[in-house]
C-alpha cells in the first residue's frame, strides 16, 4: 500500500515548491500557491494553498489554507477553507478563483515542459 503524502508541515517546507503567491485585497492576506513536487503525472497533482502573513506564520509555522487537485485539466477543492476560516468567508470565492487560475496557468506550462 503507497502512503499518500499529506500537507504535514514536513511535507509544506520539505517537497512542495511555491508555483504563484499573490495578496487579496479583501482579506488583506498573502497566499502561496504550492505544488506538492512528489508527484511526476501531469494529470494527477496536488496543491497545498498557504497564508503567509497569518499572525501565526513565522519560520517554524505555516499556515494552511486550502488544497487543490489539478486531474485531467480540471481543478478540483479538497479542503475546503470555509469551515476553517470563517473570518474569510466574504472573500474564498474570489481567493479560490485566483488559486484555480495560477494552478491551470502553471499546468499549461508544466505539461508542456513533461511531455516534450
Amino acid at each position: 500500500m503507497r502512503t499518500e503524502h499529506t500537507r504535514s508541515i514536513q511535507t509544506i517546507n520539505h517537497a512542495t515548491e511555491v508555483i504563484n503567491s499573490f495578496f487579496d485585497d479583501a482579506s488583506s492576506k498573502n497566499f502561496s500557491v504550492r505544488r506538492l513536487n512528489v508527484r511526476k503525472d501531469p494529470n494527477r497533482q496536488l496543491f497545498i494553498v498557504t497564508i503567509d502573513n497569518d499572525n501565526k506564520s513565522d519560520d517554524y509555522y505555516i499556515v494552511p489554507f486550502a488544497e487543490l487537485s489539478y486531474r485531467k485539466e480540471t481543478v478540483e477543492v479538497v479542503v475546503d477553507p470555509s469551515g476553517q476560516y470563517p473570518e474569510l468567508n466574504n472573500s474564498i470565492t474570489s481567493v479560490i478563483d485566483k488559486i484555480r487560475l495560477s494552478i491551470l496557468g502553471y499546468m499549461s506550462n508544466y505539461k508542456k515542459l513533461t511531455l516534450h
